[in-house]
């Protein structure tokens, strides 16, 4: 009886927790942040949020042997770089966040990365080195629209050295390079949402 109390509580939090991912505010939009306080009420609101968070510079030569790539898992571990950039899981506030998908992008030239969409509960992505970058975020109510189009209804962001930019679920995303950056990515879901975040990437 414990066993079956314990699954339909499972399904029931997974339910919850899923159907919470596409519940979206029209108007939302990017929220420029300057602390915790302020980034935990925008992520309760579901917003895309831009935070700069300065850390001691990683060593240049870190990076000496790396070939241009994108979101390069093999990368990221290998230079041992969990220590090294400035974000922390304790900035999601919450104790659920599971299944952190760690890359690391280099960028050796100018460069477009067309729209992706965040099939996760946050895609993250930072600026480690080198020079700033844009990124056009779309509203999820726009992700029927085609790439002309999204650019339209697109925000665009300058991502400076240090700045994290956090995109909820949903929400999808073009990077534009204009000159050499080393950027890294983290794909997070929680506890209740991996499933369907797996089943999702993987269509």
């Amino acid at each position: 009886m414990l066993i079956f109390i314990i699954i339909i509580l499972f399904i029931i939090l997974n339910l919850y927790f899923i159907f919470n991912l596409y519940l979206n505010d029209d108007n939302s939009k990017l929220q420029l942040v300057k602390n915790k306080n302020e980034l935990k009420l925008y992520l309760f609101q579901k917003y895309p949020i831009l935070i700069n968070i300065s850390k001691k510079n990683i060593d240049i030569n870190l990076f000496n042997n790396i070939k241009s790539s994108y979101k390069n898992h093999e990368y990221f571990t290998n230079l041992n770089l969990n220590q090294l950039i400035n974000f922390d899981s304790t900035l999601l506030n919450t104790n659920l966040l599971c299944n952190l998908k760690y890359s690391l992008s280099y960028f050796d030239s100018k460069k477009i990365i067309s729209f992706k969409e965040c099939k996760n509960n946050y895609h993250i992505i930072s600026n480690i080195l080198g020079e700033d970058f844009y990124i056009y975020l779309l509203h999820p109510k726009y992700k029927s629209l085609n790439d002309e189009d999204s650019l339209k209804f697109s925000e665009k962001v300058l991502i400076k050295p240090y700045d994290i930019l956090i995109i909820p679920f949903g929400w999808n995303y073009l990077q534009e390079i204009n000159s050499k950056t080393i950027n890294y990515h983290i794909d997070v879901d929680n506890y209740f949402t991996i499933i369907h975040n797996s089943i999702l990437n993987k269509i």
